[in-house]
């Protein structure tokens, strides 16, 4: 399927794994503007300057885990931003950990160790073109 540039549409990429964040952005940004963060503090200001139209989080971060950065989303007073659509990447695979993130309203969480990147991008992009 070709997808037409539609800049106009922004990804979050919120990964602290430099090669991991760089594959991520190079498949999303020929379609889409594509944000990066490497921390979940970068990640807040991120959201809240930017209003991404879809955040890929992961939960291990430096200064402020995934579920942190999750919770202030989530509670942020704008709903805008509050309703953001997030899709996790992770290596959580504990039920608690993924009940949890559920209980944050994630649209989708995947196991990094048992998922192929280009699943998450398909989904990243569904997300994106119904925004």
């Amino acid at each position: 399927m070709l997808y037409m540039p539609k800049f106009n549409k922004k990804a979050l990429i919120v990964e602290d794994d430099e090669q991991l964040r760089g594959v991520m952005v190079s498949k999303l940004g020929e379609v889409y503007e594509v944000l990066q963060a490497g921390d979940g503090e970068e990640a807040v200001e991120r959201i809240i300057d930017k209003i991404p139209d879809v955040i890929l989080l992961d939960l291990l971060l430096p200064k402020l885990d995934g579920f942190k950065v999750l919770d202030r989303l989530r509670s942020y007073p704008d709903k805008k931003i509050a309703s953001i659509p997030v899709v996790v990447l992770s290596n959580l695979w504990s039920d608690k950990d993924i009940l949890q993130a559920k209980s944050l309203k994630v649209e989708e969480y995947f196991v990094k160790a048992h998922t192929d990147l280009n699943d998450v991008v398909l989904r990243l992009k569904k997300i994106l073109e119904a925004a």
